[in-house]
């Protein structure tokens, strides 16, 4: 469960000193400090599913996301979010792990982002499709479909099958709101081998 400082001082009211107690339950490790002024007792919730919480507006996305999605082939140690008008990279460090945060395009971040739900935690992630052009507006720029390709299957080792499987109806709108080099070759790729409207 989630505490934050105030529910931890009511929760301690009762001591003469309640953020002492705060920080001995802290060294005991009864709590686990996830950011400032938050805290999480449980020892076995996913590490993903605190992401939205450490820092808010957020979601889980990027090279994590593509991950969980298959997408990729490698494990993903740390947890990378898209975030909102944070104007520079934030990396937090806690317990349960580390936590990366950089800006996306404030017109597309609400859009493609879906909910994953584990007993009482609800943790907000893009979706496949999402994943991959939040990515894309984060990696090197390229300029044509020949390096947009390379870049996703032989750079970023994009796993063509399960690329194959996207919704490219979704993909192609959500590409158009970035309003970056790399998204819009990306509709014109699709528009060219996988999908026409």
């Amino acid at each position: 469960m989630i505490f934050t400082t105030a529910m931890l001082r009511n929760k301690y009211k009762d001591y003469a000193n309640p953020l002492d107690k705060i920080k001995r339950e802290i060294r005991n490790k009864t709590f686990s400090r996830i950011n400032r002024g938050i805290y999480e007792d449980a020892k076995e919730v996913n590490p993903y599913m605190l992401a939205g919480i450490i820092l808010s507006p957020s979601y889980i996305s990027f090279n994590f996301a593509l991950s969980y999605y298959g997408l990729i082939p490698e494990k993903v140690v740390a947890i990378t979010c898209a975030s909102l008008n944070q104007r520079k990279r934030k990396t937090f460090l806690n317990d349960f792990g580390r936590y990366e945060y950089q800006d996306i395009p404030e017109n597309a971040f609400s859009e493609g982002v879906t909910c994953i739900f584990e007993k009482d935690y609800v943790a907000r992630i893009a979706t496949k499709e999402k994943a991959i052009c939040d990515s894309l507006c984060k990696w090197r720029v390229v300029h044509n479909i020949n390096e947009l390709k390379e870049l996703l299957f032989v750079d970023k080792r994009i796993d063509e099958d399960e690329f194959n499987e996207c919704d490219f109806k979704l993909l192609l709108r959500l590409a158009k709101l970035y309003n970056k080099t790399n998204l819009d070759l990306l509709i014109s790729l699709i528009r060219k081998e996988y999908y026409h409207e």
